[in-house]
């Protein structure tokens, strides 16, 4: 009888304790979600064009770099990833892709849609071209930026690339080539 009232009251206090450690866990949670929304609801801006709204931030002075980030972040993430760029004599264009914070999601989400967007934003921003960086889920975009708008695109570079090429007829020019060893941006 003892040891059932014993195995009784460590039940409940394990039982308080998990409660207490999911509580402070959930605590944790709420104030770093809190923070996130905080970061991202300043120090962007949103320009209305002919694609939709575009929201995006603008750091460093110099040539123009667009920044197209990748999965799970959206102008902070491209601000973020590319700071040393904009401190380093660029003017860094980071925008939010297609439904990533407060750039709506359209019907039409494809990558070609996307890259006319990277377009309609540089003309927003009254800019005939600038480099462009797609970093992830966000070179798809920047491929078809530099392939349908090749006048306004300066240079491409394509960090962790998520594409793919799924046209049987063109896959022969979709095999990997080597990059070359060094790289620069025309200023």
């Amino acid at each position: 009888m003892a040891t059932v009232r014993v195995v009784r009251v460590a039940f409940i206090i394990v039982s308080l304790l998990v409660v207490a450690l999911i509580g402070l866990v959930y605590w944790n949670y709420r104030g770093d979600i809190h923070q996130a929304r905080e970061r991202v609801s300043t120090g962007s801006q949103i320009v209305q064009t002919p694609c939709g709204p575009i929201e995006y931030a603008i750091a460093g002075d110099g040539p123009a770099v667009l920044v197209v980030h990748g999965a799970g972040g959206g102008f902070d993430q491209g601000l973020e990833f590319a700071r040393t760029l904009a401190g380093s004599g660029f003017r860094v264009i980071a925008m939010s892709r297609f439904g990533y914070l407060r750039t709506p999601l359209p019907a039409d989400a494809s990558a070609a849609a996307q890259a006319d967007a990277h377009a309609c934003l540089l003309d927003a921003l009254n800019l005939p071209a600038a480099a462009i960086v797609g970093a992830s889920a966000g070179a798809p975009s920047s491929m078809q930026f530099a392939l349908r708008h090749p006048q306004r695109c300066t240079a491409l570079v394509l960090l962790v690339p998520a594409a793919t090429c799924r046209d049987p007829v063109m896959h022969h020019r979709c095999k990997l080539r080597p990059a070359p060893r060094s790289c620069s941006i025309p200023r």
